[in-house]
C-alpha cells in the first residue's frame, strides 16, 4: 500500500516539485551527496537504514517529513514489544518522528496515538485515497506539497544563502537609518524568488518588516509580490509579539545615560532568558543613533552596575545584525564566547 500510495502522491503532484522515489539506502546517500535535496520524505517507519538515512539528511540542512501509515499505534508498537519494538523505540524510532518538521498522518485516530507518545506535535492531516474517497489523488498531493510548502517556510534564516544574508543586514540598516548613503557594503542581486520569499518571511515573524521594506525601497530593489497573510508555517512556541525593551523599562528618566543603562539591563535579563531578538537591537541600535550619551560617565556607571560586557556584547551584536557604526558605540564592541552564544540565540530564536 506504501507503494502505492508514494507512485500515487509523485504522479499526482505534477510539476508542483521535483520528486526522487529511492526504496534503498545506498540509493538514497548518493542522491542526497550528489544533488540538491530541500526534503527527505520517510514513508513508513521501523527501519533503521531510515534513520541512517536521516543523519546523512539532517548533516546536510534537509528537511524531514514522516509518514507513519498508521506504525505508530499502540497495536502495532505492543506487537513484540520487549523484543523488537523498544529496542528501536529507543534506538532511533523516537528520534526519528521528534526530528521530523512534520508529521503526515491520515486520520484522527492516528493523531490521537501519536500525541499520546509525546514525541511530535506538528501533524497534518491528508487523507488516503486509497481507502477512502473523501479525497482524491490529486487532492491528497496538492495538500502533501502544502505541507512540504510550511516545512520550507520555517525557520527560513536556516535556508538563506550567506550573500542574502549580509543583504538582509543592509536592509535593515537602510530602513534604521532612513537613508541609503548609510549603507557602504558592495550589494549584489537575490534572483531566486525563494531567499526573497526567506526574508519576507523572517521579516514577518521577527518583527521587523517595517524596517526591512523600508531598506528594500531605499536601496531600490524590486521585491517580489509576497502576501505573507497567506503564508504559514511551523514556530517554536504560539507566536507573540515580541516585547519591546521601551514598553518594559519606560520612559521617563533624568538623563540618556540613566535610560541606556536600564536598556542594558533588560538586554542582560533577554540574553539570560533566551528572549534577545533582532527586533529589540533594531530599537537600540535607534535609540544610540538619536541620542547622545556622557561616554565617561557611562563607562563609570556601566562598570559599577557590572554591566560592562554586556553593553560591549550588544555593540558586536549591533555591527553583526544592523550594521551599526562605530562611531555611535559609546563602548568598544566585544566579539567573545558568550557573544557567539547569544548569536546563536537569536540565530534559533524561530527554529522549531
Amino acid at each position: 500500500m506504501i507503494t502505492d500510495y508514494v507512485n500515487m502522491l509523485v504522479s499526482s503532484m505534477g510539476l508542483e516539485a521535483e520528486n526522487i522515489i529511492v526504496d534503498a539506502e545506498p540509493i538514497a546517500k548518493e542522491k542526497l551527496q550528489s544533488i540538491h535535496i530541500d526534503i527527505l520524505h520517510i514513508h513508513g517507519c521501523w527501519r533503521y537504514s531510515a534513520y541512517r538515512t536521516l543523519k546523512l539528511a539532517t548533516r546536510k540542512g534537509v528537511r524531514v517529513v514522516l509518514s507513519p501509515y498508521g506504525q505508530l499505534e499502540p497495536w502495532i508498537i505492543n506487537e513484540d514489544y520487549w523484543k523488537d519494538k523498544l529496542p528501536k523505540k529507543l534506538f532511533y524510532q523516537k528520534a526519528i518522528v521528534e526530528h521530523a518538521y512534520a508529521i503526515i498522518i491520515q486520520g484522527k485516530m492516528e493523531e490521537e496515538c501519536i500525541k499520546k507518545l509525546g514525541w511530535n506535535s506538528r501533524m497534518e492531516i491528508i487523507r488516503n485515497p486509497i481507502i477512502t474517497q473523501s479525497i482524491t489523488s490529486s487532492g491528497m498531493a496538492y495538500k502533501t506539497y502544502c505541507v512540504y510548502r510550511k516545512v520550507l517556510d520555517s525557520h527560513t534564516i536556516e535556508l538563506m544563502k550567506e550573500q542574502t544574508q549580509q543583504l538582509l543586514r543592509c536592509f535593515i540598516k537602510a530602513g534604521i537609518t532612513g537613508d541609503a548613503q548609510w549603507v557602504t557594503d558592495d550589494l549584489c542581486e537575490i534572483n531566486d524568488p525563494e531567499q526573497w520569499r526567506y526574508i519576507v518571511i523572517y521579516a514577518y515573524y521577527e518583527h521587523i518588516s517595517n524596517i526591512v521594506l523600508r531598506g528594500i525601497h531605499l536601496l531600490n530593489y524590486e521585491i517580489p509580490d509576497i502576501d505573507i497573510q497567506k503564508i504559514s508555517c511551523y514556530l517554536p512556541t504560539p507566536d507573540e509579539k515580541t516585547q519591546s525593551i521601551q514598553d518594559v523599562i519606560g520612559l521617563q528618566y533624568a538623563s540618556e545615560n540613566d535610560r541606556l543603562i536600564a536598556t542594558f539591563k533588560q538586554v542582560r535579563k533577554l540574553i539570560l532568558r533566551h528572549q534577545l531578538t533582532i527586533s529589540h537591537l533594531c530599537e537600540i541600535d535607534r535609540e544610540l543613533r538619536e541620542h547622545d550619551v556622557e561616554e565617561d560617565h557611562l563607562y563609570e556607571t556601566l562598570k559599577e552596575t557590572k554591566l560592562y560586557k554586556t553593553a560591549c556584547r550588544t555593540m558586536q551584536l549591533l555591527d553583526d545584525y544592523t550594521g551599526f557604526d562605530e562611531g555611535y558605540m559609546p563602548v568598544p564592541p566585544l566579539d567573545d564566547r558568550m557573544t557567539r552564544r547569544i548569536k546563536q540565540q537569536i540565530y534559533n530564536h524561530l527554529k522549531i
